[in-house]
């Protein structure tokens, strides 16, 4: 357990990687003492350190993810209307997202924008992932499996976000399944991969329903 000496110790070691992580969502210059994002990312970098350990990977990597998921989604919650539209454009490439448990519909809409953003650093757009997923039941209940436990091994992940493709070979051993059934369904490993190690809790409902 850190305690508070520590934990502003981290803080001050590594205040400019958080505005700079800031400033890469934002697309804007960070002003420190007058930034809401700024502050979100404070108890995000905060919330990585109660949460990390060695089997995310590495210290920082996994900081950042969590300081950009926070912010992204602060964002999107000071635009309803953006929001919004993450929503349709998921139902109009044939999604249907649907979280039926006790949360608000916006929690959902803001994962998704969140969602967008990182896939669009595999190059993958909703369009893609709609003609890409399994069509098969048991296909698609066979990558979500794959997806999920993958999502929780350090080599695979490391090796997905670092250069931005699956160890299909490292997988096919791990899980005793052919190249083939990777390969033809990469799109949907990367981007389920991604729901279940970021813990985008109302998409991974979905992608379970």
């Amino acid at each position: 357990m850190v305690d508070k000496d520590q934990r502003d110790a981290l803080i001050k070691e590594h205040f400019g990687f958080i505005i700079n992580t800031v400033s890469e969502v934002t697309g804007r210059y960070v002003e420190v003492g007058n930034d809401d994002a700024f502050s979100v990312a404070l108890l995000a970098f905060d919330e990585a350190v109660d949460r990390y350990d060695e089997d995310r990977g590495h210290f920082l990597a996994f900081c950042k993810l969590v300081i950009k998921s926070r912010v992204l989604t602060h964002l999107k919650q000071e635009n309803q209307q953006e929001a919004d539209e993450s929503l349709n454009d998921l139902h109009e490439q044939g999604f249907d997202p649907k979280d039926d448990r006790a949360q608000s519909n916006f929690d959902m809409k803001a994962e998704i924008e969140s969602w967008k953003e990182d896939l669009a650093n595999f190059s993958i757009t909703l369009e893609k992932l709609a003609d890409e997923a399994p069509k098969h039941q048991d296909t698609r209940e066979r990558a979500i499996a794959i997806s999920e436990a993958s999502s929780k091994k350090r080599s695979i992940t490391d090796h997905l976000f670092t250069k931005k493709r699956l160890p299909i070979r490292k997988m096919s051993r791990m899980f005793s399944v052919t190249e083939k059934i990777i390969k033809g369904s990469k799109t949907f490993i990367i981007s389920v991969i991604i729901i279940f190690f970021k813990e985008y809790q109302h998409l991974i409902a979905w992608i379970r329903g």
